[in-house]
């Protein structure tokens, strides 16, 4: 990934690992270090009984379907379908891994990504997460790829990598279909650390006017990614909202992307882009008006 982000990473993560806190809230959430934020948030659920709806929408994950027309995309990846998974903070609820297996295991695919945030806190013990991420992929016979997000330390790399996961750490790889190509960039997280590098991650990609798909785990670099000549970028973070009005109207977010950025499909110039709800929940596992997401992206060939 570099290594001045890498050792950046490094410094910040040592900072969070004996923190008693997210250290990392934006908007209203800054202030979840301060006081018991998601302790106030579970009783007014539970006073205005929409704790149990809330939970069964969390375990109720829903496969989404994204058809993307690609200018540039080569007629032997018409078709090409990308599974993405994310925010699964896989250690929020027991019955989480199982609820989305059940989900995938029989959605046909030929590309998985998991676009970060594998865990629920963002400091101490990474294990049970590890433990609950690999349970939902293994099995699973499309080769799958990830990044990190903001929750996410380094530490799980390996153990992710050698259950089949492969990482792209500001880094590029091609998928190849005869002579045609398939460009995918990974970048590291861009919310809170801020380790994504672009001129790292695109080094070593070849100049022949492929598709280029980037995975980011927040969408806020859709300016820089649309500037860079990808065409598409798939992203998450944002949670849609998770708790939201009637619509999927969103209540709160944090702020870091506009509000059309914050679930679905979008464009920025020349390229198109989509942000998952995600598949898990952040702090309590509760969704109202939100569906959990998992998302098949079906490239089509312009």
């Amino acid at each position: 990934m570099g290594e001045a982000k890498f050792l950046e990473r490094l410094d910040k993560e040592a900072q969070l690992r004996e923190r008693r806190g997210h250290g990392q809230g934006k908007g209203i959430f800054r202030w979840e270090d301060s006081f018991d934020l998601y302790g106030c948030i579970k009783f007014c659920l539970k006073v205005s009984g929409l704790w149990a709806r809330g939970l069964r929408n969390y375990l109720d994950i829903r496969v989404e379907s994204n058809e993307v027309f690609l200018e540039r995309l080569a007629p032997e990846f018409d078709g090409f379908r990308i599974l993405q998974l994310t925010d699964l903070h896989a250690d929020l609820h027991p019955d989480f891994a199982a609820a989305v297996r059940s989900a995938v295991e029989n959605v046909p695919c030929d590309l998985i990504v998991v676009t970060g945030d594998f865990r629920t806190c963002t400091y101490g013990d990474h294990t049970g997460a590890t433990e609950a991420a690999i349970e939902i992929l293994q099995g699973l016979s499309a080769p799958c790829y990830a990044i990190l997000g903001n929750h996410d330390f380094l530490i799980k790399v390996p153990p992710l990598e050698a259950a089949g996961v492969k990482f792209l750490l500001n880094e590029s790889a091609t998928i190849r279909r005869g002579e045609a190509a398939l460009h995918l960039t990974g970048i590291d997280d861009p919310n809170f650390y801020k380790t994504h590098d672009f001129e790292h991650a695109m080094r070593d990609l070849p100049d022949d006017g492929a598709c280029r798909v980037l995975f980011s785990h927040a969408p806020q670099t859709h300016k820089i990614a649309a500037d860079l000549g990808f065409d598409l970028q798939l992203s998450g973070h944002t949670h849609g909202g998770q708790i939201c009005l009637p619509g999927g109207r969103v209540v709160v977010h944090d702020g870091t992307a506009e509000r059309h950025l914050l679930s679905g499909p979008w464009r920025e110039g020349n390229m198109q882009g989509y942000t998952s709800r995600g598949t898990g929940a952040s702090g309590l596992p509760i969704r109202l008006n939100c569906p959990a997401e998992v998302t098949v992206h079906t490239l089509r060939s312009e």
